[in-house]
Order: structure tokens, then sequence, then C-alpha cells
């Protein structure tokens, strides 16, 4: 019987199965003993005071607290509190994380690694099955809670992501009565307008988010590439010209009902529309390097990516009599399509057009997923958690071109260059861990996961080839040591091992021909990586702040690496295989102390890191062989906030990103900054701020170089980073503050390999 088989099976015994699902919260004495789904939920718990229940006309209840918190397993940013990140994008605000980095593309690395997994609400979304960055660029920082880092995720998660997990928390209204709220931001790099509406009704809550995004950026650049063919030395030049914007709208309708006191039912779906354009004026030089280059070509492209995604959650739970005993099964659906489309014109020095050519990549996919959970207190200082988790997941790329007939003034179609890829992966998963707390001052938690994995596809042209992979299976252990020290500083060690499978940015076999000289395809053959992951931790946070310092060391095997060489025609080809063997270490260290100028309150953080990469060929023949490539990484950053009066507040950031590394070359940093000043309305009910981006540097250059046998490449990208913009938000309603109900539990799909935004090198 195959993995899929075994899918529908379980498939079936969940619909007949009894949908149960419980909050863990068992009293050990003087501690307590929580689920990862509610330990967010009591660190720092106010339920003393949700407890009093009151009615409170028109005015919004907040409840303050760090912008930075170190937990046993996670670092979290309070975005909530950060008022540069109003009116800005998700991709903003990651910026501003520790340990992540975001680069002119709106890639995002933890330091210093792409390999990771982007969820929202502890889920995995549709809108970022496709283009990562391009889907942060479209979610608005307003709608954003807080952020989580998670570098060591426990048994429970999936094993994807071997640089870790970045969990996006939206705002989510949980109070009773009619709320709502508004905000809308207007500025020369982005724009948002969004509104939300909760209505409770005794035990069920309706509420309807709509929002939506713009970006844009525009600059230019060239790019130098020399290489060697049979001894003479080529050259290629171009300079070009680009503008780019994106966006798109945003819907989610959420459904919360308690049936009692121990069982509730909790149902939401997502829909997401994201654009993403890209004007873009190449001149093109080329010839033997030894002489002045030659006039080539001048071309104007035009690519365009309409992309939209749905997800559907449903999230069932009960408690049992026996405190803590917890049963909960979970569903989703998410699916995604994107359409990518370019035209371009190539003209002569005497502006006749030569050449015209348009293309369309059709990318769907569509993902089942069930989960059971159980959670079973075996003595009351030891916790026993386990479950079951299926993921059927299926991808598909159509792909075709059409050259412009001058003679006859119609496109026809190059039939040789079309194609159509078509993809599957069924994972069936298997978790047991334990958590036993020795004594109020040491804690271990450790576990074991199983993944059991089948692949494989059909690639239908020049003629129908289909293959199957060969199935694999992951044990992935996990172990944390957690050590108080004194009243609020701790001592902790991690180890787990971590996989990354390739999504289908690097699968698919779509050959990008906007620039002919240069182009990128897909590996429809590659497999998961595996990384081993060792930390260790210490920090001290206090009612005033604190501070918190991460060593780690990171071995990757198998390691998905881009792939370069110019062939004898001169053409830059790009690429990606299991060839890497990555080894990083380093360590970061983040602080966040808060206090009182002149009776007013003002906090300071700092963030940063430093780290040691080295990435080597683990293939002996063929142009990678002996291949290596070393580097320090480094990033810091800053955040000064001030309130100056009740009304007003003053924040300025500024941070510098790390540089990126692969197997043949590097990413510089860059640096970028902020300012914000905002007004508060009378009771806190909104406000209106300004913010200035990059006020001090206006333009940057964003600088890619790799080398290979016989050719080197140099890259560099000036960009417009200056801006302003305005933002306002208003919140009105009546609300009565009770206690929160419990968090059904999330469904997490933590994998596939994000895009790396190597494509066009």
């Amino acid at each position: 019987m195959n993995l899929r088989s075994w899918g529908l099976v379980f498939f079936l015994f969940l619909g007949c199965g009894q949908y149960l699902d419980a909050q863990v919260l068992d009293t050990i004495g003087s501690s307590v003993v929580v689920s990862d789904s509610t330990l967010e939920r009591l660190d720092g718990s106010v339920d003393s005071l949700l407890d009093k229940s009151e009615k409170i006309l028109g005015v919004d209840v907040k409840v303050s607290g760090p912008l930075i918190e170190n937990k046993v397993d996670r670092l979290v940013y309070n975005a909530a509190q950060d008022i540069t990140s109003k009116g800005g994008s998700a991709s903003d605000l990651l910026a501003k994380v520790p340990m992540v980095e975001v680069d002119m593309d709106g890639n995002v690395s933890i330091r210093g690694s792409r390999n990771l997994k982007v969820l929202i609400n502890g889920r995995p979304s549709g809108m970022m099955a496709g283009n990562v960055a391009d889907a942060l660029r479209s979610l608005p920082a307003d709608g954003i809670e807080k952020v989580e880092v998670i570098t060591n995720p426990s048994s429970k998660y999936d094993a994807e992501g071997t640089a870790g997990i970045i969990n996006i928390i939206l705002k989510q209204v949980r109070l009773k009565g009619k709320t709502g709220a508004m905000n809308m931001g207007l500025g020369t790099r982005s724009a948002n307008l969004g509104g939300d509406v909760s209505i409770q009704n005794g035990n069920t809550n309706f509420s309807i988010k709509l929002g939506g995004h713009f970006w844009r950026s525009w600059g230019s650049g060239w790019t130098n590439r020399t290489n060697t063919v049979n001894g003479i030395g080529y050259g290629l030049k171009q300079n070009n010209d680009v503008v780019n914007w994106g966006g798109g709208p945003r819907l989610t309708l959420s459904m919360d009902h308690q049936f009692n006191k121990k069982s509730g039912l909790s149902v939401s779906a997502t829909t997401s529309t994201r654009m993403r354009n890209s004007d873009n004026d190449v001149v093109t030089y080329s010839g033997v390097s030894s002489v002045p280059l030659n006039y080539l070509w001048e071309q104007v492209t035009n690519n365009f990516t309409y992309g939209y995604g749905l997800d559907v959650n449903l999230d069932y739970r009960k408690n049992f009599d026996k405190v803590g005993r917890e049963l909960g099964i979970s569903a989703q659906y998410s699916g995604s399509q994107d359409n990518t489309d370019y035209h371009f014109t190539r003209l002569t020095e005497a502006d006749l057009e030569t050449r015209k050519e348009q293309s369309l990549n059709i990318g769907k996919n569509n993902e089942i997923s069930m989960q059971i959970d159980y959670t079973e207190p075996l003595h009351s200082k030891l916790l026993w958690e386990t479950g079951l988790k299926t993921t059927l997941r299926s991808v598909n790329s159509n792909y075709s071109y059409d050259s412009f007939n001058f003679q006859r003034n119609n496109y026809e179609s190059i039939l040789a260059r079309n194609n159509q890829f078509d993809y599957y992966q069924n994972i069936l998963a298997l978790y047991s861990q334990l958590t036993w707390i020795a004594s109020s001052k040491f804690s271990i938690k450790s576990g074991i996961r199983h993944e059991s994995t089948q692949f494989g596809g059909v690639i239908y042209l020049p003629v129908k080839e289909s293959y199957v992979g060969r199935p694999y299976q992951n044990f992935i252990p996990y172990i944390n040591l957690n050590r108080v020290i004194g009243k609020a500083g701790f001592l902790r060690f991690t180890y787990t091992k971590r996989i990354q499978r390739p999504s289908l940015f690097y699968l698919n076999p779509y050959t990008n021909f906007i620039d002919p000289l240069n182009i990128t395809s897909g590996n429809p053959r590659l497999n998961a990586e595996v990384s081993n992951n060792f930390e260790i931790s210490t920090g001290n946070y206090g009612q005033i702040g604190g501070w918190g310092l991460n060593l780690y060391h990171r071995r990757i095997g198998n390691a998905i690496e881009t792939m370069r060489y110019v062939g004898e025609d001169k053409v830059y080809r790009t690429t990606y295989g299991n060839i890497g063997i990555n080894y990083t270490s380093g360590f970061d260290v983040n602080m966040n102390y808060k206090g009182k100028w002149r009776g007013n309150d003002w906090t300071l953080t700092f963030n940063g890191g430093l780290g040691w990469v080295d990435i080597r060929s683990g293939i002996d023949t063929g142009y990678l062989k002996g291949a290596r490539n070393t580097g320090l990484t480094y990033n810091a950053g800053t955040k000064l906030s001030v309130k100056i009066t009740k009304e007003w507040q003053v924040e300025l950031w500024g941070r510098f990103n790390a540089p990126t590394y692969t197997l043949q070359g590097f990413t510089t940093n860059w640096f970028f900054h902020m300012l914000g000043v905002k007004r508060r309305f009378k009771n806190d009910k909104g406000g209106l701020g300004f913010g200035l981006d990059n006020p001090f540097i206006p333009k940057m250059d964003f600088i890619t170089r790799a080398s290979g046998k016989d050719f080197d490449y140099n890259n560099v990208q000036r960009l417009n980073m200056w801006g302003v913009r305005v933002n306002f938000d208003y919140k009105f309603g009546s609300l009565t503050i009770e206690k929160p109900k419990p968090v059904n539990r999330k469904l997490q799909n933590d994998d596939l390999k994000p895009p790396g935004g190597q494509e066009g090198m």
C-alpha cells in the first residue's frame, strides 16, 4: 500500500471520527505545563484583568509589553508597538526583526539562509506558495500583531525549514460586542487601505477583514560579465533602467463558535490577489574583451505576474475531564495560481524592431492537509504529546512561447519551447515528545519526528517522460534543555535536525528567456536537503527590558545550491542542484530596554549578529569540482522610540543587512533607516502618522557577484530608497472586555524551500 493510499485511508478515518480538541493547561505544583498551542497565550497572561468584565464605549483596551521577547523556543517581535511600520508592508517590517534579513528583491533569510518557511497565523498560506517576496510585499504591516522567529522548532512542527520558521500573526479582534477599525496610508514607495468588523453574539464571533496594498520601486543598474571560450576572452555589458510595482487585495472571513466550556469550532477562509509588474529597458554590448564591445541591441521588456490564493481552515476541539488531556483535529485546503507573462521588443541603434516575443507560464499549487494531535499528562511533572499528519500536494506548470512574424504581422507559437510539468508530493508524519519539569529551575523537552515522503512527476515535451523519485525517510530528533537563572535569566541548549523540500520555484523546468544571454530554469529532480542545528542561548529579561545571546552552528548536507556556468554559445545559464555542503556558525544578540525621560516613556532596542559561512561543492566532477566559497556575515539594527507627550511619539530606526552567500558568489550588505512621527487622537481611538524612508541615503547600490570556471559576473542595481508616507487609523464600536476563548489548534505545514531570488543572475 503506497503513501497516497495511506493518506486517503487517513482522510476517511478522520471524516468518520469524532472531531475533538482541547486546551492544555496542567498546573504542576507551582509550575505550569502547556502545549505549544497554548504556550503563547500563557506568556504574559492578563487573566486577572480580563476576569473583571466591564463595559467600555468607544475605547480600545490595550496591554503593553516589550517590543522584543525571548520565549522558551522562539523570539517574538511585537509589531503592534512599532509605529514606523505603519503604511509599510510585511517585507518592510521583517527587515526590523532580529536574526531576519530582507534583500532588495524582498527575499527573506534567517542568519544568511533562505531555507525557511513563512507561516500566517501558524498555518501555511496559498499566498506564500508562489513568490514569497511578492506575497510579503502585498501583506500590509498594519495588520500584523507580531512576528515569531523559531530557529529550532520542536518535534510537533513539520521538519521543513533548515534555517527555521517565521510565523506572522495577524491582528485578531477578541472583544465582545460590535467593533471595527480602518486604516490607510499613502506614500511615494507604498500605499495601503484596509478595515475590519467583528460581531460577537453570545458564544459566536463573526469577523470580516478587507484590505489592499500597493508598492513600487525604481532605479537603474549595470552588468559586466567576462568569460573564456576556447582560450578567447569575451565580454558582455548591460545598462538598464527599471520600474517595478505591485500589490493586491486580501479578504478574510472567520467564525468562532463555543459550544460549551470544553468544545469549540473555528472556521476561516482567506482569499488574496497579488500583482507584480516590472518594466525594464536594457542596452546590451558584447564582443571580444580585448577590444571595445559592439552594440548588440536594446530590449524593452514588460514582465507581469498575476496571482491569487485561497486558504480554508477548520479546527475543532474538546477538553476532557482530566486536566491537561487533549485530542485535536485540524484540516486545511490551500491553493494558489500564478500567471506570469512577459513580452519584449528588441531594437537596433536606429530604433528598428528586430524581434518581438511573449510568453505565459501558469503555475498552480494545491495542498490538502489533515492532522490529529493528542496530549496526555503522564505525571504531575511529565507531559506527553503525540500526533499524526498527512499532506497531499500537487503542482502544475504550463508554459508557452510566441514569436512575432513581421511578414504575417502576428504572433506564432514556438513549439520547441512549450511544455507542461506536473509534480506530486505526499508526506506522512508521526511525532512524539515529552516535557519534563524536573524542578522550578530546570526543564527538558525532547522528541522524535518521522516523515515519509513520496514524489514524482511528468514532463510532457519534447516527449512525455514520467518519473518517480526515490522515496525517503527522515527521523528528526529534538532536545531542549532549559535552566532558569535567578528571577528572569535563562540558559538553554537546543538541537534538532531539519529538512528542506524544494518548492515549485526550484523544480519548474520553465526557462525564462527574457534575456536570452542570461537564462534560468528549475530542476524537477531535486531532493530534500538535511541540516543539523545546534544552539546555545542565554539572557535575562525583566520589567525594564533585557538581553538575549544565541550561539549557533548549522551543517546542511545535500544543500540546494545555485549552479551557474557559461557555455560555448556565451549564454549565462542558472539552475539548481543538490550539490552543496553548507557550514554556518556565529552568534546574534538582542537588547530591549525602556525607561522614563522627563516623565515620558522611551524604549531602545538593538539586534545584530556575526557569523562565518563555508559552502563547499559536494561533487567531484564537472565545472563545480572543488568549488568553495567562504565569508563573514554581519548585521546590526537599532531603534529608539520616545513618547514626547501623551499624544506625540517619535521613532528612529536603522539596520545594516547581512551579506548573502552562495557556492559561487554573494550579494553585498546594505543599509536602511526610517524616521516616524505619530499623533494619537483623544482616548487613543486612532491617530495620524508621518514617516520618512532613507532620508540621508536616498539611493543605494545592491551588488551581486559570482564567479566560476572561465567566467566572472558583476551586477549593480542602484535603487531609489527615499520615500515619504502618511498614515491614518481609527477604531470604532462598543466593547466588552471578556476572557479570551482558547485559540484552536492551528494546522502547520512548515515546508518547501522558498524562492531564492537568483533568477536574474
